[in-house]
């Protein structure tokens, strides 16, 4: 299994049952899942987002969800211009 990180973006596989999230959607993890007895696959909770508002959050198993190289913020400049 692939190690994930917290606000690590995610794409999804399918359509969410549900909810307006659908395969290709894009969103963050907020949340890893442990397996249980009535549910035997772990899975994300993810934030997911369109045109830069949150659409829904999602409970989803992993096979429904891949990774991408990207952590939410990790690539915002943070220096500030000085005149």
């Amino acid at each position: 299994m692939t190690k994930v990180s917290l606000f690590q973006w995610a794409e999804l596989k399918q359509d969410v049952p549900n909810s307006p999230v659908k395969a290709g959607h894009k969103g963050v993890v907020l949340d890893y899942l442990n397996p249980t007895p009535t549910q035997k696959e772990p899975g994300y909770i993810l934030e997911v987002f369109q045109n830069g508002e949150t659409l829904d959050v999602v409970s989803v198993p992993i096979s429904w969800v891949k990774l991408l190289p990207k952590i939410w913020r990790s690539t915002e400049s943070t220096t500030k211009q000085t005149a």
